[in-house]
């Protein structure tokens, strides 16, 4: 006896989200959603002058970063990232694969490297905490109770704050 059940056609991801949901009247962003990762353009990144460079916008966790930087007293050069498909762009890709904001680039590095993507706030700051041994305790318990801390205000507090 054979099973005669046809085998599933392969499934093949629509071009843009909107092709798949049905799309909110006056949803800007309905059309830049995929689907699929990479970048949709060959454009490249702005690059300053200074040791640090941001790209980001306004948000909540965009901001976290702008003022570590600040308060570090870290010389940085800051890009705006509109999220109109900027963030699709070749050079933001190659920052940060997730094409979200924000995303840093460290050319100074730290042992000799020559370069440090970054991307996600938490981990941008706590790099920042590391590499300048600020803010963050080195004893181990005291260091667990400030990364609790440092964790709930990305996943916690940190979305749901809203610029006024």
């Amino acid at each position: 006896m054979t099973d005669s059940t046809p085998e599933p056609e392969e499934w093949v991801p629509p071009s843009r989200l909107s092709d798949m949901l049905h799309e909110a009247d006056g949803n800007v962003f309905s059309s830049i959603n995929a689907p699929t990762a990479g970048p949709r353009n060959d454009d490249r990144l702005q690059r300053g002058d200074n040791p640090f460079q941001l790209y980001s916008l306004a948000t909540p966790n965009g901001q976290k970063i702008g003022i570590v930087l600040e308060e570090f007293g870290i010389p940085y050069d800051a890009f705006v990232i509109h999220l109109t498909g900027e963030q699709f762009s070749r050079g933001f890709y190659e920052v940060n694969p997730n094409s979200k904001i924000p995303a840093a680039i460290d050319n100074c590095g730290v042992e000799g490297q020559k370069e440090v993507r970054l991307f996600e706030s938490g981990s941008i700051a706590l790099y920042l905490a590391d590499k300048y041994k600020r803010f963050i305790p080195r004893d181990p318990a005291k260091r667990a109770e400030c990364m609790n801390w440092v964790f709930w205000q990305v996943g916690g507090q940190g979305p749901m704050v809203r610029a006024l």
